[in-house]
């Protein structure tokens, strides 16, 4: 069933969850003390709310210099633990000079396999989102179409800046908002309607 079907089905706003292996479902989902279990695809995490857009993204708003968010253990602890929780799957590589710390995996959203690295800011702003194949886009005769909903160098707009909250989100946050990003271009890539916009619903 397409994501449009399911919508049309379920009404637009309603909960997303997302699996540990990046198919995102709708419904069979509850709610417990320790997280969200599907009836029986096992852990799933909330997509939070978020908003698809595109242009340029936006550029790291601090120097190089100094000490670094992911210098306060805990506070890089709490990304660790989320996304060892939530997507088991993915990579953690450390910070570097000019890197801070990222996450690399593969997003499985039932209809392709997306080889995907998260990877935080400086500023704590929304981390980048990109994807390392295949490339993004159908072919048109001789020329490519690329998909919506990318910025201009390529990454995925997965939220807009207003939608992150490095005080209550994480990298599985946007882990999740990459799947359902990634859910909704399989779609496109097949109807060439891109099928939901994001989502603004509270979790259940």
């Amino acid at each position: 069933m397409s994501i449009a079907t399911l919508l049309h089905h379920h009404w637009v706003d309603v909960p997303r969850y997302v699996t540990v292996n990046g198919q995102v479902v709708f419904d069979d989902v509850q709610s417990s003390p320790s997280g969200y279990t599907h009836s029986s695809l096992g852990a799933v995490t909330p997509v939070r709310n978020h908003t698809f857009h595109g242009g340029e993204e936006a550029s790291d708003h601090t120097s190089r210099e100094g000490d670094t968010w992911w210098s306060d253990e805990a506070r890089l602890q709490r990304h660790i633990s989320a996304m060892e929780q939530s997507f088991p799957g993915f990579i953690y590589v450390a910070a570097t000079d000019s890197v801070g710390p990222c996450w690399g995996g593969e997003i499985n959203t039932g209809r392709g396999k997306f080889k995907v690295l998260i990877v935080t800011r400086r500023d704590e702003g929304l981390p980048r989102v990109m994807v390392v194949g295949p490339k993004l886009g159908v072919p048109s005769g001789k020329t490519w179409i690329p998909s919506p909903h990318l910025y201009l160098n390529g990454n995925l707009c997965v939220a807009d800046e207003g939608d992150w909250n490095p005080e209550e989100h994480t990298v599985a946050t946007v882990t999740a908002w990459a799947a359902h990003w990634l859910a909704a271009y399989t779609e496109w890539r097949m109807t060439r309607r891109w099928p939901v916009e994001g989502v603004q619903t509270l979790v259940a």
